[in-house]
């Protein structure tokens, strides 16, 4: 999963000229790259084969010089002692190269350098570009319950990067423990307002309560009822039905399929993160948004099939048009499009860089 900065505009022409960038770095450096990475493999086979003869060379010598030993006590009795003495020496001490030079005798032997075939899309130009989007904060909302934080972590290790969310988004403001998640992804918009609340969930006559065991003034058990207000079924509603109505107003005509309509695109429901949280069928009636808990929805993220024509570039026109609705304007200063030529032109600097290195 994909997290972008809400500072962040023009995300859907960043992208568009990302992909634009990428083709014209292949065109400028491609084939200088393959140029440049042959001329390096000749240096080093050339290398290689001067380092292979000297071995070789001296290999061959080692060996005539243990065979003179050999033959030297043949002729030289009266040495035999000594010369057997030094026979066995130069022996030992052959094999103990031979140990210790393995490695270096095995390249020399089949170690022949292969021509490795280098990208241009290596250089990672679009992955610097996605980085330069993130947000620099370690955690995507810092005043987030731990539950949430660690829901945001389950879903940033388990969704692919085509799922892409804006730190902050949607800005519902309701404090700690009680955040809204708006998720991109390949499926549509998943809204999820996840709930760090514990104990067991009741939904009743139209009423929403938290009812969690305490402790009294003399340490007896007891019960402890809370009405939550307002209701998260219908506020979850409220705000997809905004988040439908901005886009309707907002996304340019004909960016969405005609068979796609924005109020088919927005799912979601509420999440219970919390570990000690009981949420049970029977306990929740006439809810007016689906409801669960973090494992079930990851699934449902994770198994509904792609929307027809709902492609990431489409899904970076809806994240420029919930950002503009959400960030007031003049928190909005970085264009993602100025960023994918600023990219462009460290990433091709580095490229004429590792050119020159390869040809020289």
């Amino acid at each position: 999963m994909r997290i972008i900065d809400p500072q962040w505009i023009r995300l859907a022409e960043g992208y568009q000229d990302l992909q634009i960038l990428q083709d014209r770095l292949e065109v400028e450096f491609g084939r200088a790259l393959q140029v440049g990475q042959k001329r390096k493999h000749r240096r080093e086979m050339t290398e290689w084969q001067r380092k292979r003869l000297i071995f070789f060379v001296t290999a061959v010598l080692a060996v005539l010089a243990l065979i003179a030993l050999c033959v030297s006590t043949f002729f030289f009795r009266d040495a035999l002692c000594v010369l057997a003495w030094w026979t066995m020496t130069v022996l030992c001490i052959l094999v103990a190269t031979g140990v210790a030079l393995r490695a270096y005798i095995r390249e020399m032997v089949s170690g022949r350098p292969a021509l490795r075939s280098v990208r241009v899309d290596t250089y990672g130009l679009a992955k610097k570009w996605w980085a330069s989007l993130a947000p620099r904060e370690a955690s995507l909302v810092t005043t987030a319950a731990g539950q949430f934080a660690d829901f945001l972590t389950l879903l940033n290790r388990l969704l692919p990067d085509s799922w892409l969310t804006v730190s902050g988004l949607p800005a519902s403001g309701q404090g700690p423990g009680n955040l809204d998640l708006l998720l991109v992804g390949p499926s549509g918009i998943w809204l999820l307002a996840v709930k760090s609340w514990p104990g067991t969930i009741f939904k009743q006559h139209g009423v929403w309560k938290q009812v969690q065991a305490a402790r009294g003034k003399m340490g007896k058990k007891q019960t402890k009822e809370t009405v939550i207000e307002p209701p998260p079924d219908d506020e979850w509603l409220d705000l997809a039905r905004e988040i439908v109505r901005t886009l309707q107003q907002a996304l340019p005509p004909g960016i969405l399929p005609s068979d796609l309509d924005p109020a088919d695109l927005v799912q979601g429901g509420l999440v219970f993160a919390h570990p000690g949280v009981q949420v049970t069928k029977a306990n929740i009636q006439g809810h007016t948004a689906a409801y669960g808990l973090p494992d079930p929805w990851l699934e449902r993220l994770r198994t509904t099939k792609p929307l027809v024509g709902f492609s990431l570039p489409v899904r970076m026109q809806v994240l420029d048009a919930l950002i503009a609705r959400a960030v007031p304007a003049k928190k909005q200063g970085k264009s993602a499009k100025a960023e994918a030529e600023r990219v462009y032109q460290e990433t091709a600097a580095a490229l004429r860089g590792e050119v020159e290195r390869l040809v020289k």
